[in-house]
């Protein structure tokens, strides 16, 4: 298995996981295609699997893809299925305690000013629910902006941190929420022992991109999601 793979599958934790016929089958009740996807074990593994696995559950056949991969990828293709939301990983140093900014609140569980971002940016109750329950599984540090409108995750793996769950409130957005919510989990983390952290965000979001660019995060892998049609 890819080695960033391995990572984002470990910080992004499906339900159950399943190993059979040359694939990792994750499954986590459908929210999230990173929680609800196939990773290759064997170069040779046969499409039909990961077909007959999420068919047989209910979810749509998704399979994560990665560099080195190209073979599996053009046997998905012959299958049907199609690529989603490219998606690059991004990492930086934290070799230094990053500077103060935002005076975010930061606790070992989701409050509910965390949680209700949900809402506000368009999340029903079940997916809301689930996502909470994958990040509740792995050491999670939630954060929440000081003006209530953005919130974010650090997942501590040891000497390297994920970052992930990053939301600003729609109306919020464009007045440094998240510039300031992001360097105090980076602080956080450095406090904690993180000498490094990374992050997964698709290729096409512009935002995004520019807010972590200059954060110091620049791309050192990236993958695509094959979805049966």
């Amino acid at each position: 298995m890819h080695e960033w793979a391995a990572r984002v599958a470990r910080d992004w934790p499906a339900f159950t996981v399943e190993t059979r016929g040359g694939w990792r089958l994750g499954l986590a009740d459908g929210v999230t295609k990173r929680a609800n996807s196939a990773l290759v074990l064997d170069p040779g593994a046969d499409v039909a699997e990961v077909t007959a696995y999420y068919t047989g559950h209910g979810v749509r056949p998704c399979a994560q893809v990665w560099p080195g991969e190209e073979a599996v990828d053009a046997r998905l293709a012959e299958h049907g299925y199609e690529v989603v939301e490219p998606t690059l990983v991004l990492a930086r140093g934290l070799d230094e305690r990053p500077a103060a900014e935002g005076a975010s609140l930061i606790t070992a569980r989701p409050t509910p000013a965390w949680s209700a971002l949900f809402g506000r940016t368009g999340v029903d109750a079940r997916t809301a629910g689930t996502v909470t329950r994958i990040l509740g599984q792995v050491g999670t540090a939630y954060g929440v902006a000081a003006s209530g409108e953005g919130r974010g995750c650090a997942v501590l793996d040891g000497e390297s941190v994920g970052i992930c769950a990053m939301v600003t409130d729609p109306g919020a957005r464009g007045k440094g929420v998240a510039t300031g919510l992001l360097a105090d989990l980076l602080r956080w983390a450095y406090d904690e022992g993180a000498r490094s952290a990374y992050l997964c965000v698709v290729e096409g979001n512009e935002p995004a991109l520019r807010l972590y660019g200059g954060a110091g995060f620049v791309p050192v892998s990236r993958y695509h999601n094959r979805v049966l049609g």
